[in-house]
């Protein structure tokens, strides 16, 4: 096989995989979010306190789109918005009652996935299959 259709394959499989995670997590968690209500919600649990302003450029999408995505969030339960004590006009994002639910829900599944890995992969494959896919990261970061 040639390398092209090695790193296509690469890819695809990559593709897959990601779709599949996201299929069973979201019948997992049976929260129902749109995409980038996930995907901000994914990033207010990573980056605790992050801004709309970051949230946006983590995204790759407007303040704009972030805005109303946050308004929804909030109406909802899932996050709250905290103004900042020195600028009373910038605020963080943090979880909400129902976002601190979707976590720990995120989290048991999270260990679910772990388990099954951990249930057919050792230990020396894990570190190995994540030092490639974390030096693939670096090379997609240069791009």
């Amino acid at each position: 096989m040639k390398n092209n259709q090695v790193a296509e394959q690469i890819n695809q499989t990559i593709e897959d995989i990601w779709i599949m995670l996201e299929k069973m997590e979201r019948a997992y968690t049976n929260f129902s979010l749109n995409n980038q209500q996930y995907v901000l919600l994914t990033l207010v649990m990573r980056h605790p306190s992050c801004s709309p302003s970051e949230l946006a450029d983590k995204m790759a999408i407007t303040k704009s789109a972030v805005s109303q995505q946050l308004t929804k969030l909030e109406q909802d339960g899932y996050i709250m918005k905290r103004q900042h004590e020195e600028d009373k006009r910038a605020f963080s994002v943090e979880l909400g009652e129902k976002g601190l639910l979707y976590k720990q829900e995120v989290e048991a599944f999270n260990q679910q996935i772990t388990e099954k890995y951990h249930a057919h992969l050792t230990t020396e494959e894990l570190a190995e299959m994540l030092a490639t896919l974390e030096k693939m990261k670096k090379i997609l970061c240069e791009f």
